[in-house]
């Protein structure tokens, strides 16, 4: 099962470009389910031994109990996912002469509504950053914060842009997307003259290609947009059920419906395969209107 499990891994990298982040998620998901049936079912179980029953208690078990927690509908119906192309990709290499991954549906659990902030609140966030001391500090993260609002980019989406992929001239970022596509954005004029400050600055640490450095002067990575964005929403007195750079993601949504935009060009910019995911902004927006 962890050999067909390592080449289905592979082939997400090489064939469908699965991001890294991608294939760590599937790769854990995997590497959980493996170990249910390990210690329920004993080692050595092969993909065309596993039923759907052995799927549909799997799924029991995260609902109940889980590994460190419960999971949710959400989870659950995410993990459910990954099994289920696990075994698409099985039964395509000859592996399972069955699927029993398709007998097996979600539990519909209600999807959380996204997290995202007002504009007297993400102005607020902006005030914190442009109140601190360190020229360094002060432009790059205002930089980070400011171009997830107004492009919508996924963390891991920002974290990867370089500078060759902006273009400051055209006022455009190519965000390298998931699922393996590219995307060029367009970028307000003052997104370009804050990113013109951060560039005077940066240009004196690095001459790394990544855009956004640490103070070692490397790549920064997603962990610390995290921990820096947590980091000025409680100095910005800001209270959200889930903090972080997918909330300001949110907000770039949302503020677009406030604005008129209509769905299907808000799915676009927000790179949602599916119209649904983007339609779950409209219960925020309305409940703002209220």
């Amino acid at each position: 099962m962890r050999k067909v499990s390592k080449r289905f891994i592979a082939y997400l990298g090489k064939e469908r470009n699965a991001t890294q982040a991608t294939l760590k998620a599937y790769a854990d998901d995997m590497a959980k389910f493996i170990a249910f049936l390990d210690s329920r079912h004993g080692k050595g179980i092969l993909p065309g031994d596993v039923t759907d029953s052995m799927i549909r208690e799997f799924l029991t078990f995260l609902a109940e109990k889980g590994f460190k927690r419960k999971n949710s509908a959400s989870s659950r119906g995410r993990r459910l996912s990954t099994i289920r192309s696990f075994f698409k990709f099985a039964y395509r290499e000859g592996l399972v002469r069955n699927d029993p991954a398709s007998l097996v549906s979600a539990s519909r659990g209600r999807g959380r509504e996204p997290s995202f902030l007002t504009v007297e609140e993400y102005k607020r966030l902006l005030q914190v950053i442009e109140r601190r001391k360190s020229d360094f500090f002060r432009t790059r993260d205002y930089c980070i914060v400011s171009m997830i609002l107004s492009t919508g980019a996924r963390v891991s989406e920002l974290t990867n842009v370089n500078v060759g992929d902006l273009s400051l001239r055209n006022k455009t970022v190519k965000l390298h997307r998931k699922g393996g596509e590219q995307q060029t954005l367009p970028l307000s004029g003052k997104m370009i003259a804050s990113l013109r400050k951060y560039f005077r600055i940066r240009r004196k640490r690095t001459r790394t290609r990544a855009l956004f450095i640490s103070t070692h002067n490397t790549r920064m990575s997603t962990s610390a947009v995290w921990k820096m964005i947590k980091g000025y929403c409680r100095k910005a007195r800001i209270s959200k059920d889930r903090i972080g750079p997918h909330m300001l993601r949110h907000t770039f949504a949302t503020t677009l419906l406030a604005n008129g935009e209509n769905l299907r060009t808000i799915q676009a910019l927000m790179n949602h395969r599916n119209i649904a995911t983007t339609s779950r902004y409209l219960h925020s927006h309305n409940t703002e209107l209220a």
